[in-house]
C-alpha cells in the first residue's frame, strides 16, 4: 500500500498542452498525448497497472526523449511486477537525464527484489544523493545493505529514515534489527579475538543476567572479574547479583586494548537495538511488528513453543511477511517436526523464491527426510542465488556422500572447512569420504581436526558456549544431525 500511495504520487502528472497554441497536426498529436497520460493515470488510481503499461507506451512512442515518460513507463512496469523490463526503461530515462530522483529509485527496488543487491545499492545509492531527505529511499537503501551483510552502513540508513519518518515502525525495527547483527558480529570477533576473556564473559553474563538467570550470570561475572579485576562495573554487577568481592580492585594482565573496543562495541549496538525496539512497541504495540520482537525474544530465549505460536500471530495480521515461516519452520526442526517444518520453508519460497536460505533450509530438512533427490534440486538451486549460506556446501557434501559420490563430497566439504574451520561434523564427513576412497593419510589428518575441534567444543565455558548461541554460531540440532548421518555413512563404509 505505501508503495501504491508512493507511485500515485510520482508518478506522470499530466501533460499540459496549450492546444490553441499548436498547428492543427500537433494539436492532434498533443491530444493523442493527453488522452493517453490520462488514461494511464485512471489505470493507475484502480491499481490496474497493465492498462497503465499500455497507455504509458503509447505516450513513450510520442514523446521517445522525454526522460520523465520513461520513468513513468517504469513505474507502471514495476507495479505490474515485470521487473526486468521495468530496469531497462530506468536505464533509458537514466541515460536522458541522470538527474530524476524517480529511475534510480525504483530501479533499485527492481534490483532488490530480483534478490540483486548489489546492482541495488549503486541506484539507490544515487538517489539518496539525489534526494538526501526522502525516507523511503533511505530505508530501502538500508534494505539493500543488509542483503549484502553490511550492517552498519545498513544502520546508518535506517537511523536517517528514522529521523525523516519518526513514526515509521518498519523502519524502526529494521533499525533495531541492524544493531543487533552488529552485536553479533563484534560478538565473534571478541570470541575469537579473546574466547575467554574478561569482557567475553562479562557480555555472556548480561545476556544470561538478560534472560533472567541470576546464577549462572553471577557464575559467568565471577569469572570475569576473576579475569579482569580492573573493570569497575563487573565489581557492581556481582555485588547487584549477591556475590562478593575483594576489597580493592586489581590490575588486569596482559593485552586489553581490542577486548574492550569490541567489547564496547557489541554492548552499544545491542542496547541500541533494544532501544528501538522499544520505539516499536510504543509507535505499535498490536503491530505485526510488535508480535515479531515478542516473538524473536522467545526464539532467542528458547522457548520455541510460545516463539512459534507468537510468530503464527504475526502471520495473521501480515500473511505476507518475508522470513516468518523459516523461523517456524527451523524451530519445528529443532522439535523434530519435519513435515510440518518442509510445509514452512516451502511456504517462506513462496514469498520469497529467490532466497537462497529458505531452499537451504528446505533441502536440509529434505536430506534428513530421505528424499536425496529432493534435497539436490534445492541446494542447488541456492547455490544459484544471491549469497548463499555456507552450510550449502556442508549439505551437499553429505548428500554426495549418501550418494557415494565420494570425489564430489571431498571437493565441496573440502571448500566447506576451508572457511569454517571449527566444524566438528564437516571434518567427520570428510575424513569418511577420504576413507571411502582409500586415501588413509588425508583421513588422518582430517579425523585429528575433527577430534581437536570436538574437544575444543567440549571445553567451551559457559560464558563461550552463551555467545555462540547469542552470535547465531551454535547450531546444535542441526550440527547433531549431521554427525548422526555422517557416524552412520562411516558405519556403512
Amino acid at each position: 500500500m505505501v508503495m501504491t500511495m508512493l507511485a500515485k504520487s510520482i508518478l506522470f502528472a499530466g501533460m499540459a498542452v496549450p492546444l490553441s497554441a499548436q498547428p492543427p497536426s500537433e494539436q492532434t498529436v498533443s491530444d493523442q498525448i493527453a488522452a493517453h497520460a490520462r488514461a494511464a493515470q485512471q489505470a493507475e488510481r484502480r491499481n490496474d497497472f497493465h492498462t497503465a503499461v499500455s497507455e504509458y507506451e503509447h505516450v513513450v512512442k510520442l514523446l521517445a526523449q522525454n526522460a520523465e515518460v520513461q520513468s513513468n513507463l517504469g513505474v507502471a512496469l514495476y507495479f505490474d511486477h515485470d521487473l526486468a523490463r521495468s530496469i531497462a526503461v530506468f536505464h533509458r530515462a537514466i541515460t536522458l537525464n541522470p538527474k530524476l530522483f524517480t529511475p534510480h529509485l525504483f530501479s533499485g527496488l527492481a534490483w532488490y527484489r530480483l534478490s540483486n543487491p548489489d546492482s541495488a545499492v549503486p541506484e539507490l545509492e544515487k538517489a539518496v544523493q539525489i534526494n538526501p531527505s526522502d525516507a523511503v529511499a533511505r530505508t530501502w537503501l538500508g534494505y539493500a545493505y543488509v542483503a549484502q551483510l553490511r550492517y552498519d552502513a545498513a544502520a546508518k540508513e535506517f537511523e536517517a529514515a528514522c529521523r525523516l519518518a519518526p513514526d515509521n515502525a518498519d523502519a524502526w525495527y529494521a533499525l533495531g534489527q541492524s544493531y543487533l547483527q552488529v552485536g553479533k558480529d563484534m560478538t565473534l570477533q571478541l570470541l575469537a579475538a579473546a574466547p575467554d576473556g574478561g569482557r567475553a564473559q562479562q557480555l555472556a553474563g548480561e545476556q544470561l543476567q538478560l534472560r533472567g538467570d541470576r546464577q549462572k550470570a553471577l557464575e559467568v561475572y565471577q569469572g570475569a572479574l576473576a579475569r579482569r579485576p580492573d573493570i569497575p562495573e563487573l565489581r557492581t554487577l556481582v555485588t547487584e547479583l549477591g556475590g562478593t568481592v575483594s576489597a580493592e580492585p586489581g590490575l588486569a594482565s596482559g593485552k586489553t586494548a581490542q577486548e574492550d573496543a569490541l567489547y564496547r562495541r557489541a554492548h552499544d549496538a545491542e542496547q541500541k537495538s533494544r532501544a528501538a525496539f522499544e520505539r516499536v512497541m510504543q509507535l505499535a504495540p498490536d503491530s505485526y511488528r510488535a508480535h515479531q520482537i515478542q516473538a524473536d525474544a522467545l526464539d532467542a530465549a528458547q522457548r520455541p513453543e510460545e516463539a512459534v505460536q507468537e510468530y503464527r500471530t504475526v502471520l495473521t495480521l501480515k500473511p505476507d511477511l518475508p522470513g516468518i515461516h523459516e523461523v517456524i519452520g527451523r524451530n519445528l526442526v529443532r522439535d523434530g517436526k519435519l513435515p510440518e517444518a518442509l510445509k514452512e520453508f516451502n511456504a517462506e519460497i513462496e514469498i520469497q523464491p529467490r532466497s537462497a536460505s529458505a531452499h537451504v533450509n528446505a533441502g536440509r530438512v529434505l536430506l534428513m527426510m530421505g528424499d536425496d533427490e529432493g534435497a539436490g534440486k534445492m541446494l542447488n538451486s541456492a547455490l544459484k542465488m544471491d549469497r548463499p549460506p555456507l552450510e550449502t556446501y556442508s549439505l551437499l557434501g553429505k548428500l554426495d556422500l549418501r550418494r557415494n559420490d565420494y570425489r564430489a563430497a571431498i571437493s565441496v566439504l573440502t571448500h566447506y572447512v576451508s572457511i569454517v574451520k571449527d566444524n566438528s561434523s564437516a571434518y567427520y564427513l570428510l575424513a569418511s569420504a577420504y576413507r571411502a576412497v582409500g586415501e588413509k593419510a588425508q583421513m588422518n589428518s582430517v579425523l585429528a581436526l575433527y577430534k581437536q575441534t570436538s574437544q575444543d567444543a567440549q571445553q567451551r565455558s559457559l560464558a563461550q558456549k552463551e555467545l555462540a548461541r547469542l552470535s547465531g554460531k551454535s547450531q546444535v540440532a542441526e550440527e547433531a544431525a549431521d554427525l548422526k548421518d555422517a557416524v552412520a555413512i562411516s558405519n556403512n563404509h
